[in-house]
C-alpha cells in the first residue's frame, strides 16, 4: 500500500507564515506581487543582495508586447503565463534578437526566484510539515510546484519512518553545491520517500554537458540569499573535467512546456506515472489540472489506466458553487472513481492526518 500527495498552487498559496504577510503568487497576481517586492531587499535577518537588478530585457520585452511601462505593471493584468508563452515564442522566431531574448528569460527566471524566495520566507509551513509526518516508506510527492516548502518538511523529518535526503529524494542523484556535505539532519541512509518536482524548483542548477543536478540553500549562515551568487552564469560544474556552466531547472508555465530540454526531467516524470500507477491512495491538494499543461493530464489518466489497486482520492481544494462542481468531476473522470472524499481548506484535512513523528 503506498499513498502519493499531488501539491499544485493551492497548496502553497495555504501558507500564511509570510512575514511580508503576503500569499503565494499564481499565474493572474505574480507581476503585481513581485512589482511590489522590487524594492525590498531585506525581511529580517535575511539579505537579498538584489539592489543592482534592473530586470531591463524582461521589461523591455513585455512594453515591446503589451505596450505596459515598467512603472505600470504592477497594476496591470498581465498573466505570468501568456508572458513567458510569447516570450518562447519570441525566442524561437527573433534569430538576431536572441542573446537579448534569452537574457530576459533569465532576468524573469531569477525575479520568479526572488519573488517566491521573498513571500515564502517565514517559519515552517505547518501544513507541509503534517504532511512530511504522515509519510510512510514507499510513499511520494508529486509537486508542480517551485517553492521549497515541502522540500524543508522533508529535510527537517526526525524520529520517522520515512527518511528523505536531498542526496537521492527528489529521484535522481543531487549535490549540495553550497556546503558540499550533508545537512544535519541526513543520517545517511538511502531516501525511502521522494519528492517528485516535475516543473523544476528554486534551488535546482544542473550541468548541460554531463547533466549534474545540484541543489543550493537560499540563504548562508548569515542570512544572506544566494538567490543571486546563485545565477547560472556565475557557477560551474564541479564534475572533473567539465567545468560547464550551471542552468536553472525551472520549467515555466507556459502553453509550450520543453520537458525534452533538461536530460532528467522526462525520467521524473516516468517515476512519478509508477508511483501513481501503484497507489492505492491519492492526495490532491490545490491542483486542477489545466487543460493547458497536456502531458501533466496524459501521465495521470495513462497511470490510472495502470492502477488496479487504488481505493481512495482526495480531494483539497478552496473553490466554490460551479467552479467547484467542475473540479471534482474533473478529478472523478481523471481517476475514474464515483465519489471522491472533498475538503475545503488544507487546514481540515491536515487536522486528520496522524500525528506519528515529531518535526523539529
Amino acid at each position: 500500500m503506498s499513498k502519493v500527495y499531488v501539491l499544485g498552487a493551492g497548496a502553497a498559496a495555504s501558507y500564511k507564515g509570510s512575514y511580508l504577510k503576503e500569499t503565494s503568487p499564481v499565474a493572474k497576481n505574480f507581476f503585481q506581487k513581485a512589482m511590489r517586492l522590487l524594492d525590498i531587499h531585506q525581511i529580517r535577518d535575511r539579505h537579498f543582495a538584489d539592489e543592482q537588478l534592473q530586470y531591463e530585457e524582461i521589461f523591455c520585452f513585455i512594453e515591446k508586447l503589451w505596450g505596459i511601462p515598467r512603472e505600470d505593471i504592477g497594476q496591470s493584468d498581465l498573466d505570468m503565463e501568456e508572458v513567458l508563452t510569447l516570450l518562447n515564442i519570441e525566442i524561437e522566431e527573433d534569430v538576431d534578437g536572441r542573446d537579448r531574448l534569452l537574457r530576459a528569460y533569465e532576468e524573469y527566471l531569477l525575479l520568479m526566484a526572488l519573488t517566491f524566495d521573498k513571500i515564502l520566507y517565514g517559519p515552517p509551513c505547518p501544513h507541509h510539515r503534517a504532511i512530511a509526518r504522515s509519510l510512510k516508506p514507499g510513499d511520494a510527492i508529486i509537486s508542480f510546484n517551485y517553492e521549497l516548502l515541502m522540500d524543508y518538511a522533508l529535510r527537517d523529518l526526525k524520529g520517522a519512518t520515512a527518511n528523505w535526503s536531498i542526496r537521492d529524494g527528489y529521484g535522481i542523484p543531487c549535490q549540495d553545491i553550497t556546503h558540499h556535505k550533508h545537512h544535519k539532519n541526513d543520517n545517511g541512509q538511502p531516501s525511502n520517500v521522494h519528492l517528485y518536482k516535475l516543473h523544476g524548483s528554486l534551488n535546482w542548477l544542473f550541468c548541460p554537458q554531463c547533466g549534474q543536478l545540484y541543489s543550493y540553500d537560499h540563504s548562508d549562515e548569515k542570512g544572506h540569499s544566494r538567490i543571486i551568487s546563485g545565477m547560472a552564469n556565475l557557477i560551474k560544474c564541479s564534475t572533473e573535467h567539465c567545468c560547464k556552466h550551471l542552468s536553472r531547472v525551472i520549467i515555466p508555465p507556459t502553453l509550450m512546456k520543453n520537458y525534452q530540454s533538461i536530460p532528467f526531467i522526462p525520467d521524473l516524470w516516468r517515476q512519478a506515472r509508477g508511483k501513481l500507477a501503484q497507489a492505492t491512495e491519492i492526495i490532491v491538494i490545490g491542483y486542477s489540472f489545466p487543460p493547458t499543461d497536456f502531458r501533466s493530464n496524459w501521465m495521470f489518466r495513462k497511470a490510472i489506466t495502470q492502477n488496479k489497486v487504488l481505493k481512495r482520492v482526495v480531494v483539497v481544494d478552496s473553490a466554490e458553487g460551479y467552479q467547484l462542481e467542475r473540479l471534482l468531476a474533473k478529478h472523478k473522470s481523471i481517476f475514474r472513481v464515483q465519489e471522491v472524499d472533498y475538503y475545503p481548506d488544507i487546514d481540515k484535512f491536515t487536522e486528520m492526518l496522524p500525528l506519528e513523528t515529531n518535526i523539529g
